[in-house]
């Protein structure tokens, strides 16, 4: 029987029918079985979101129990990428609200584009005002979103600001150095100070939640919840009582400086515990507010920061080097008694005027000082006989015992930037600038100038050699790490850095002239009426432009050390006019002495 015509077409027909049904089994089972897992994901994504919560950073401490930077709560205006549909439209208007830059919205969200579901924050600590802009305008702001966060909060501002650092906007350096540590494109970082050699301490666990959200994005409930743990709390060496009058201390001789025509561009302040090293105070001047970056500074805040001439940034305790002056004759006069250039009953003559092969070197008194043994001579700052025992070692011989003080070499202390200083030699001279050695320059470095360089901290821990008769420590600042419950989780003993050998009694010298310094040399002025006792040395480092550094380093008490003390002043004037106050006032906050206001030291012949 032959097929007709119409039941071809239905069989052709059914047969289509089939081969589509087939087809959709197969897409369907293609779409279950193997890319199921996919899609569920995606349709997880855009009904369940997971949001990070931020862990607040730990808290710092000083040896007290006072809180010198803990978190306050803000909140910030933030983007999510995945929902931020119409950047062309909201990004100006996101822009006005804010007070950011178009340009850099956009550079934030396109770093945060690898993490599409998580809020990149666009301007934190958002005051009431652009909260309630963003609230009325959330339907023109797909995407936009408010986020309750932690912001780094240093309590007392400047204070010690450059020891303790500051926060910011993680770069894309340090972004691909610690993403694999779980840090996000817009995630804040400890940039600099403690706030940076902690970091891994201090910025604690992220915490998370699970969101659920409708087809516009907006947030309906709240599925889970992972707590953040918040970072280790950090207690410190540092005394804030102790902190704050140095920085007082300097600051107003600075302006007293400054006041009387003395350029005077900045200044440290050095407080160690003579029996472990503890940094008690790091004063820097002038200082900064590290609030400014703890939410993001402005680029009108960095420009004044960075272009400022007396650079607030930088930690001048560590990380500028300068002539030690004549503090540095405690090292001349070690290196020329342990080498048998000289002995403690010596008698040598003061004219003023040193000569050697023709050449005039003067002292800081032109009249002379008279026949000066060498507990005397560093009693009274002799020019004359420093040059004299420096043409006795040579340089190299020198240069060997300022090693051996730690004078060249960077302390160990745990802050970024430290620098060396400088220790010359015949050969150090020869290599940098092609020239040999004169023996007019063995010289000037028996007194600290020429080619030595130190730091505040090189020369307090200089103090702390002598008075600890030839035990130095490592200057530490962390004394302890805590747990969350406040108790103890790694403490940080002294260690000792390094011990210098020197016979009882060339110690015994030494300390006799540091004594002398302030109750009849140099410093005698200065500590007029001051009821206790402490051995130091003045120091003015000649500039070469005119200008003078001006230094006192000193140990206290004189028979019993407890604290060695540094202060310096950058372009001030000499050693007892402008750093030597600052010590006094410093010694008598420690010690509990009634405050006196130093003399006016401005005495010519009687100060170094």
């Amino acid at each position: 029987m032959l097929e007709t015509e119409e039941g071809r077409r239905i069989k052709i027909l059914y047969f289509i029918v089939l081969l589509v049904i087939g087809f959709l089994i197969v897409r369907l089972a293609w779409l279950q079985l193997l890319q199921g897992t996919q899609y569920k994901k995606i349709a997880d994504q855009n009904r369940i979101r997971q949001q990070i919560i931020q862990a607040p950073r730990g808290t710092i401490y000083d040896r007290n129990g006072a809180i010198l930077v803990a978190n306050r709560p803000s909140f910030a205006i933030s983007v999510l990428p995945s929902d931020y549909t119409n950047p062309a439209k909201e990004t100006p208007l996101l822009a006005e609200i804010t007070g950011v830059s178009a340009e850099e919205i956009e550079k934030m969200i396109a770093a945060g584009a690898e993490f599409p579901y998580q809020p990149v924050r666009i301007r934190r600590d958002a005051d009431e005002a652009m909260l309630a802009k963003i609230s009325e305008r959330k339907s023109y702001l797909p995407g936009v979103v408010t986020e309750a966060v932690p912001v780094r909060q240093y309590l007392y501002k400047t204070l010690a600001a450059q020891v303790l650092g500051y926060v910011g906007i993680i770069s894309e350096e340090e972004y691909a150095k610690h993403k694999n540590q779980g840090y996000l494109p817009t995630d804040l970082i400890g940039k600099d100070g403690l706030e940076y050699v902690w970091e891994s301490w201090l910025r604690g666990v992220d915490g998370g939640q699970q969101v659920e959200v409708n087809a516009a994005g907006e947030e309906v409930g709240i599925i889970g919840t992972r707590p953040p743990v918040p970072g280790r709390g950090i207690v410190l060496t540092l005394d804030a009582n102790l902190q704050k009058v140095a920085e007082e201390a300097l600051d107003s001789q600075i302006k007293k400086d400054r006041n009387a025509g003395i350029p005077a561009k900045g200044g440290a302040v050095i407080v160690l515990d003579t029996h472990s090293g503890a940094v008690l105070a790091m004063a820097s001047a002038p200082s900064f507010d590290p609030n400014l970056f703890a939410s993001g500074i402005s680029s009108l805040d960095w420009n004044a920061l960075i272009s400022n001439p007396d650079t607030p940034l930088t930690n001048r305790a560590i990380q500028n080097m300068y002539p030690p002056g004549s503090v540095f004759k405690i090292v001349t006069a070690s290196a020329a008694l342990d080498t048998g250039c000289t002995t403690p009953s010596e008698i040598f003559v003061d004219k003023g005027v040193y000569y050697l092969a023709g050449w005039q070197f003067f002292g800081w008194d032109p009249k002379g000082l008279g026949r000066l043994n060498l507990a005397d001579a560093i009693t009274w700052s002799s020019d004359p006989v420093f040059y004299e025992l420096g043409r006795r070692l040579g340089v190299d011989r020198l240069a060997s015992y300022a090693l051996t003080f730690g004078l060249g070499q960077k302390t160990g202390i745990h802050l970024p930037g430290e620098v060396a200083g400088n220790v010359p030699t015949e050969e150090w001279k020869l290599k940098t600038y092609g020239e040999p050695w004169y023996p007019g320059e063995s010289l000037i470095a028996a007194i600290g100038q020429g080619y030595y360089l130190t730091t505040p901290l090189q020369q307090a821990m200089l103090l702390m050699t002598v008075a600890n008769g030839g035990i130095q420590y490592k200057p530490r600042l962390v004394d302890k790490i805590l747990k969350q419950d406040g108790s103890t989780y790694q403490s940080f003993p002294p260690e000792v850095l390094r011990t210098v050998y020197l016979k009882p009694e060339y110690w015994d010298t030494i300390r006799q002239g540091l004594k002398g310094v302030v109750s009849q040399g140099t410093a005698t002025s200065v500590f007029q009426g001051y009821p206790g006792t402490l051995a130091g040395k003045t120091g003015s480092a000649e500039t070469g432009t005119g200008t003078t550094h001006s230094w006192f380093s000193c140990y206290a008490p004189a028979e019993n050390p407890k604290i060695a003390v540094t202060a310096f002043v950058e372009d001030g004037e000499d050693g007892s006019v402008s750093a030597a106050p600052i010590v006094r006032t410093v010694l008598e906050a420690y010690f509990g002495f009634r405050k006196n206001s130093p003399p006016d030291v401005r005495q010519p012949g009687k100060s170094d």
